[in-house]
């Protein structure tokens, strides 16, 4: 999938609700007309147990496709806390330890997560890559850190040091590894023909009855673009968008 920023996003969805409005009125149109009404009538055959077909298809599609981002999302969402608890357990030790009252690794881990707000999350949200000054404050966050445990000689607190700089580096490497996602449009555009012929289906059903056909047509507009929009505003990235994650942990690092 081409990743696609904020404004992108909300065009697209807008887009796609005005097709599928559109799509509904032409159908109750096609169904009421009294030139085509008596063409359709011939069909009203079609029962009611036979919209459970497309509608529980829809329903399965849907679920699996949003599981599968909100999935990414999570995981996302996670190595943030992780990444951001991991800074402030460096901090901490950093900032209490007798042996590393001369050493720069507590400043260095806040000028880490300061750029990872001020400058990689502006990357994060643009060219889905980290960002160069992010990485050398990094390294440098990194280099004061193994400094930082030779001075502790390998004791219990050196252990803990080290744990908390492995799980920032996992987390920021998760982090970074999620400024998209793997989903295939085909996967989307499967859902939207599922959601024209479950449209098609509510109109043979209800073909007989005017009034109700344009009530179930509205009702089934409605339902289908919900989870069609929810899903459309978060396949791009986790970063991005109306639906995003925020990088708020990273701003209790002092």
């Amino acid at each position: 999938m081409l990743n696609i920023n904020a404004d992108d996003e909300i065009e697209l969805v807008l887009f796609i609700i005005f097709v599928f409005i559109a799509i509904a009125v032409i159908i109750t149109r096609i169904f009421l007309s009294p030139k085509t009404r008596p063409l359709m009538l011939q069909y009203e055959g079609v029962v009611a147990p036979f919209f459970g077909l497309p509608a529980v298809l829809f329903s399965l599609l849907s679920a699996l496709m949003g599981t599968s981002i909100w999935e990414n999302y999570n995981v996302a969402s996670q190595a943030i806390k992780a990444e951001s608890q991991g800074l402030i357990q460096i901090i901490s030790l950093a900032s209490t330890l007798p042996e590393l009252k001369d050493n720069n690794l507590a400043n260095a881990t806040r000028m880490y997560a300061k750029s990872i707000i001020e400058e990689e999350w502006q990357t994060l949200t643009s060219d889905r890559k980290d960002a160069s000054k992010t990485v050398e404050k990094f390294i440098v966050m990194r280099s004061d850190l193994f400094k930082a445990a030779n001075q502790l000689n390998n004791n219990a607190e050196s252990k803990v040091l080290m744990n908390a700089f492995q799980t920032v580096n996992n987390a920021r490497s998760i982090r970074l590894a999620y400024t998209s996602f793997d989903i295939h449009p085909l996967r989307l555009s499967g859902i939207l023909f599922l959601a024209v012929i479950l449209l098609l289906t509510v109109a043979f059903i209800h073909v007989a009855k005017p009034k109700s056909l344009v009530v179930a047509m509205f009702i089934a507009t409605a339902t289908v673009l919900t989870p069609i929009s929810l899903i459309t505003l978060t396949f791009s990235s986790p970063y991005i968008g109306v639906i995003s994650i925020s990088n708020k942990a990273y701003l209790l690092i002092q």
